[in-house]
């Protein structure tokens, strides 16, 4: 079919263009959740920060909630309030969002899994992170008498050539390379998990160490109650 110059012309001004456009366009937006990260423990009114791409424009952003949509944003940028106090301590959801361009494509984001705050539930660590061979990394976080840590840990392709638990000063002694004693410790495993209810009071220091003779990435989560 061929357009006459003055349909031509009346298709690309106003809302003909967008008409015009969604001809042509077939790809559908990107959307990404920012804030929280997947596995977040959370309460209260949580904001939900998302961004939205398109080559050309972004003209919704539908935030959903265990599959209920919850509020709408007309820009490429948004941030959305979730209040969780209704909801059961504990209990899991599901958090996502789906972008839409002027052609009518749709993009969803990744689906997060949140989990609502226990009482007197503490968040130490939630994400990912990349070691270099040969290097290591810590988390330092303080526990009272009776707090237990728990969490899980994995590598993303790959194997945590060791994770330990330390108290203050055997961390001193693993940072200067001396010998140390560690209160919990696992080595060369795809995953781990964690539980230990300490003793007494004072900081404390996850370190996840890298030998394997390539990059790795590791994937934790670990809370205090």
């Amino acid at each position: 079919m061929k357009f006459k110059p003055l349909l031509l012309t009346l298709l690309l001004l106003g809302t003909g263009c967008d008409l015009f456009l969604s001809l042509l366009d077939r790809t559908p937006p990107t959307c990404i959740i920012l804030f929280p990260p997947d596995s977040a423990i959370v309460s209260g009114v949580v904001l939900v920060r998302v961004e939205a791409y398109d080559s050309s424009r972004i003209t919704a952003i539908d935030f959903y909630a265990d599959g209920v949509l919850t509020a709408t944003e007309s820009s490429a940028t948004a941030e959305f309030e979730w209040n969780t106090t209704s909801l059961e301590p504990g209990s899991w959801h599901r958090l996502f969002c789906i972008a839409t361009d002027p052609a009518g494509n749709k993009g969803s984001s990744d689906t997060l899994n949140l989990q609502i705050a226990r009482p007197g539930q503490q968040n130490i660590f939630h994400g990912k992170f990349t070691l270099n061979n040969n290097y290591y990394r810590w988390i330092d976080f303080s526990a009272g008498a009776g707090k237990r840590l728990a969490g899980e840990s994995r590598a993303v392709n790959g194997i945590i050539s060791r994770l330990s638990l330390l108290d203050a000063d055997n961390f001193q002694q693993y940072r200067q390379h001396q010998s140390y004693s560690a209160l919990y410790e696992q080595q060369n495993a795809a995953e781990m998990t964690l539980s230990y209810q300490f003793t007494t009071a004072g900081t404390y220091y996850l370190v996840f160490l890298n030998t394997t003779g390539t990059p790795q990435t590791y994937w934790a989560r670990f809370t205090l109650e």
